[in-house]
Parts: structure tokens; C-alpha cells; sequence
């Protein structure tokens, strides 16, 4: 059938072309054949939809420890609730984390299976935006590039994020540019302009960088072309009306100068913190945790060559800019046509706005541009070594895959919360407590950082901040929260003892404790608040002069 399609509309062509006509090739084709010919195209999405499902729910209906989540959906409910980020609360986040799963939130109800959906929505998308990239570079790479994608993205974060928003939004942008570098309709570059724009709603670097990415693609195609700086203006005012919307927006709600304040706050503050090595995590949080889990307090050989076959997909990532210098060597005249240069520009302004924290989590953010570009080179090697290599991919991300499902097969704990019914790998007693001791509505305050309980117990934090963390917050903040916890009397603090201290250079190298003299919270909780026990590693701590305040 494809071959007679083909031949068909070949000799469409053919006979129109001695009349001097434009031809359009489908016009000649029957219409169920049109049809079926469209059907079979879109079927390949349908399956992939429906296989990265199947595949992620199992992920998704569990609660997983990730604290930024907790930021994001806390954040959002307050959002929905008429809450102003920056004013009423304070997070490093762009607002657009915030309004977008807000939105859904003020429509559906906040409710852990909205969080949840749309997170799935997010995904599915993406996945689907990395398939129609991969397939429109005509590499025969969307396969496995739809599978890295799969794999690497909500089984390794199975939460609620600004970077799988910003990405979202950024893959639309860069279809949507490429749709105008195809067809040069102007509505399509103000469209991308706009969407990189909102890009930086959710991470300002991310959509300024992107922006870059659409002018230097149009500089290096169109530069010979009369007038080209125009489309570049236009995609440039695009994402200044989108800016200047943004702008306004705070300045009507009187919150344009804790917008700003925290904008340049956040970015002193972030790179202070978090200085870390190249690909950090690759074996601390990744192998070694895949030798425990498969291997026990034993950890046989076994073990170790088992987690080691896992390691192919992220030392992939982790090579990604060396292997794709490698791969773009061997095949130059693939690697920079016309159609391969933006992804180039695109992908490495994905990159390299995520290259702030250099984590393995990170560097997977920056990446499904340049995957789709490697996986893509990868395909036009002719060498047998690079054949080799992407089979010995293939089989280590389908390894990793069935043994990221195995883990998420065993959260079987199911438990009720105020926002619906979660999973767990085992039970959660400090949510059971705070759901036995806390009204709907109490104040609650949870040090250093685990803002889920809120959510999930419909609880308030009496502050505006669900991150506390010295040599990030400022002595002025610290004290901020001190005087939150006097005024409003709050009851119950919840102070965690495994994101704590010392313990923090785990994820944070470079983070320093101070010393006795100069902590500032610890002695107001131990001076104001007995400790009552402990519940899933947080020490629960009962105000003493107060039965409760929490209104």
C-alpha cells in the first residue's frame, strides 16, 4: 500500500509538472486512500500515547519523596486559593509553575489526582513532541529517541516540576518555529515568540535562551536573504509583549517589586549553593543505590553488574556534548544541513539553561533536543562500532526500564489523605499524625524543606517560605520565620532529621553548616517546643505555651 501510494502520487506529479502547475499530490488520491494514508500516519502517536501511559501510571499514582513537588502544588493551591506569588509566599520557581497547575486546580479542585493528570498530560506531550522532531529529521531515530524519552523523564521524577512545564512549553515553541521555518507564515513566528515568552515564565534563562536559539537558526539560514533581521524582530517582540503582560500583571497586584527582589535573589543565592560537580549523582544516586536495592546488605556481583548494565542511557546523557562533536565528524554533511541546524541551536539553548546545577537530573532536563540529534547522528553512522553502541543503548534502557517498574509495582501501601488517595512503599506516620492531631485549615510549619504535607493534610504554612536552608535564605528571612512562628503560636512543628544539617552535603556539596553561635531557628524550636517523637524520620515538636493557636 505504501508503494502504491507512492507510486501514485509520483505520477501526480509528473503529469502536472508539463503544465508549469503547482501539484498536490494528495488531491489525486482517492479519498479513502487520502484518508487511510493520514490514518497511518497518526497511529504511531496514538500507540505511543497510550504505551507511555500504561507505562507511567504505575509511577504516577505513588508518592515519591521529591521535595520540589511539595513547592509546586502547595504553591498552586495558594495560587488558585487568590494567593500572589513572591508577595504571599516565596519561591525560586518562575510564577508560571505556579498559575499553570493552578489553573487546573481552580477548575477541577486541588486534589492530588488533578496534580497527577496533568502531570501525565505533561509527559505524554512531551513524548510526543520528541517523536515528531525525531521523525521530521527523516533518520528513522523516533523510536528510540520516544523510548530515552519514555524511560529518563517521569520514572527518574515521577513529579509535579518546572522543568517538565518549561520543557513542555519549550518543545511547543520549537515546532512551532519549525513549522514556520517550513511554511513562513508570520502568525507561526509570533506564535514561537510568544511560547518562548511563556517559557520563561516557568525559568527565565530557559526562554531568553531559546529566543536566542530561533534568532541565531534564522541568522544562519536566512542571512543572505533581504530583510531576515525583520522575522528576528518579530519573534523578539513576541516575547516582549509576553514580558511586558507578566509585568504588568504584578504591578497591578503590587507585587512587581517582591517579583523583582526575588528574581535577583534567587539567582545570587542558587549558584552559591549549588556548586557541584559535572554528572553529580551518576554513582552516588544512581548506581550505588541500584547495587543496595538489588543486592541487599550483601550486594553480591551480581548486584554490581546488574546496576552496571543500567548505566548506558545516563552516561549517554552525560556524554551527550562529546559524543555529539564525535558523531557530527564522522557524518558533516548530514549533521549541518538546513533541516539539522536549529536543533542545534534549540537543543544546546535547552542545555545549557539547565547546566546551572550540572546533576544527572539537570543535564536529562536540558536534554531531549540534542537526544533527538545524537540518537538521529547515531542512525547515520556507517561505521559497525556506532551500530553496536546504539543496540548496546537500546538493551540497557529497556533493563532500566523494567526495573524502574519493578520498583514502582511494589508501592502497594495505599493511603487516604485530604487530597486523595495516595501509594507508598510503606506507611507515612507522620502524615497519619498530622491527620489525627490537625484540623483542615491548622497551621503547620515543616523545617528545613517538605512542603507535600501541606498539601496533602490541608494544612498552612503560617510563613512564606516552604524552603529554609542557611547560606541560601538570608539571616532577615531566618528571622522572618521566627517571628511567623511567635505571632501565629503554631502548634506543631515538624523538623526533619534526614534533609538536615551536616546531612544536606548530600545534595548540596557545597553547602556548610554554621556553627552553634550561628543558628538562629534550631534554638527558638528548642527553646519554645518539647519534642514529642519522632514520625518517618521528622522530630515532632509541640509548642509548649500554647494548646493551639492555629486558626
Amino acid at each position: 500500500m505504501v508503494g502504491l501510494v507512492f507510486t501514485e502520487k509520483t505520477a501526480t506529479i509528473d503529469a502536472v509538472a508539463s503544465t508549469g502547475r503547482k501539484a498536490d499530490p494528495d488531491a489525486a488520491l482517492p479519498p479513502a486512500e487520502s484518508h487511510h494514508a493520514a490514518s497511518r500516519r497518526h497511529f504511531p502517536y496514538f500507540l505511543l500515547a497510550l504505551g507511555a501511559a500504561v507505562y507511567w501510571v504505575p509511577f504516577l499514582r505513588v508518592l515519591w519523596r521529591v521535595g520540589d513537588e511539595g513547592t509546586l502544588v502547595y504553591g498552586a493551591q495558594r495560587v488558585a486559593e487568590g494567593a500572589v506569588p513572591y508577595r504571599d509566599f516565596l519561591e525560586v520557581m518562575g510564577p508560571g509553575a505556579f498559575y499553570w497547575l493552578g489553573l487546573f486546580f481552580k477548575i477541577f479542585g486541588p486534589s492530588w489526582l488533578v496534580s497527577r493528570a496533568v502531570l501525565l498530560f505533561t509527559g505524554i506531550a512531551t513524548v510526543l513532541l520528541v517523536f515528531w522532531l525525531a521523525r521530521r529529521l527523516r533518520a528513522g531515530a523516533e523510536i528510540v529517541s520516544a523510548l530515552l524519552v519514555v524511560t529518563l523523564t517521569l520514572p527518574i521524577w515521577p513529579a509535579a516540576s518546572h522543568h517538565w512545564d518549561s520543557n513542555l512549553f519549550a518543545l511547543i515553541a520549537f515546532s512551532v518555529f519549525l513549522s514556520w521555518l517550513d511554511r513562513r507564515r508570520s502568525w507561526l513566528l509570533l506564535a514561537a515568540g510568544a511560547l518562548a515568552g511563556v517559557v520563561s515564565l516557568f525559568m527565565q534563562q530557559k526562554g531568553l535562551l531559546l529566543l536566542i536559539s530561533f534568532v541565531a537558526a534564522i541568522w544562519l539560514l536566512d542571512r543572505k536573504e533581504p530583510r531576515w533581521w525583520s522575522s528576528a524582530v518579530r519573534l523578539v517582540t513576541a516575547y516582549a509583549a509576553v514580558g511586558a503582560a507578566v509585568v504588568l500583571g504584578f504591578f497591578a497586584a503590587g507585587a512587581l517589586p517582591d517579583l523583582l527582589h526575588t528574581t535577583f535573589w534567587a539567582a545570587s543565592s542558587y549558584n552559591k549553593l549549588n556548586s557541584i560537580p559535572y554528572a553529580f549523582g551518576l554513582i552516588d544516586w544512581c548506581w550505588r543505590n541500584w547495587v543496595e536495592v538489588l543486592g541487599g546488605p550483601g550486594r553480591p556481583l551480581s548486584a554490581h553488574a546488574l546496576a552496571t548494565s543500567f548505566l548506558g542511557p545516563f552516561l549517554l546523557i552525560a556524554g551527550l556534548p562529546l559524543l555529539l562533536g564525535a558523531l557530527a565528524m564522522g557524518r558533516r554533511d548530514w549533521a549541518f544541513q538546513r533541516s539539522a541546524l536549529p536543533y542545534w541551536t534549540a537543543g544546546g539553548a535547552l542545555w545549557v539553561s539547565e547546566i546551572h546545577r550540572p546533576d544527572m537530573f539537570h543535564l536529562i532536563y536540558g536534554s531531549p533536543i540534542l537526544l533527538v540529534l545524537c540518537i538521529s547522528l547515531l542512525r547515520q553512522q556507517r561505521r559497525r562500532f556506532w551500530v553496536y553502541g546504539l543496540r548496546l543503548l537500546v538493551v540497557s534502557t529497556v533493563l532500566f526500564g523494567g526495573y524502574q517498574a519493578l520498583i514502582a509495582q511494589s508501592a502497594q501501601h495505599r493511603m487516604d489523605t485530604r487530597r486523595g488517595s495516595v501509594y507508598l512503599l510503606g506507611r507515612d506516620e507522620a502524615l497519619d499524625f498530622l491527620h489525627r492531631e490537625l484540623a483542615p485549615g491548622d497551621d503547620l510549619f515543616v523545617y528545613p524543606y517538605y512542603p507535600m504535607y501541606y498539601f496533602l493534610s490541608g494544612t498552612r504554612n503560617p510563613t512564606r517560605f516552604s524552603f529554609l536552608l542557611y547560606h541560601y535564605n538570608t539571616e532577615a528571612q531566618f528571622h522572618e520565620v521566627v517571628a511567623s512562628l511567635e505571632r501565629r503560636k503554631v502548634k506543631y512543628v515538624l523538623w526533619d532529621t534526614w534533609v538536615d544539617g551536616p546531612n544536606l552535603k548530600r545534595w548540596f556539596p557545597a553547602y556548610q553548616h554554621p556553627v552553634q553561635e550561628e543558628l538562629i531557628l534550631e534554638p527558638y524550636l528548642t527553646e519554645h517546643y518539647d519534642l514529642t517523637g519522632y514520625k518517618n524520620g521528622f522530630r515532632v515538636m509541640r509548642r509548649k505555651d500554647s494548646q493551639s493557636n492555629s486558626r
